[in-house]
């Protein structure tokens, strides 16, 4: 087998090729995640898990919400009723 280093091109500061507008990307699916409370619990304790069990979280009731599109927090928010559905209404925009 013959192994040969590669060579790869100076690339200057100045040389940037066209930029991404935000309308072209606009339209792909990201996950969207809203998560109320996390909890840290072993193994036994899920297996001993049964209808009716209850698993404490480590939010205080009233606390908002995080919302986090791909993992990442961007915004909390509270619980709102939309017709017979859960929503979100956002009340802080924490993007970093």
């Amino acid at each position: 087998m013959e192994v040969k280093n590669v060579k790869f091109p100076n690339f200057e500061e100045g040389e940037k090729g066209e930029r991404l507008e935000a309308r072209l990307m606009g339209d792909i699916p990201v996950q969207v995640t809203v998560e109320l409370g996390s909890s840290e619990l072993s193994l036994k304790e899920i297996l001993e898990l049964s209808e009716g069990s209850i698993i404490e979280l480590n939010r205080l009731a009233g606390e908002p919400l995080d919302l986090k599109v791909g993992g990442q927090l961007v915004a909390q928010g509270e619980v709102v009723a939309v017709d017979d559905s859960y929503g979100l209404r956002i009340t802080n925009v924490v993007m970093k």
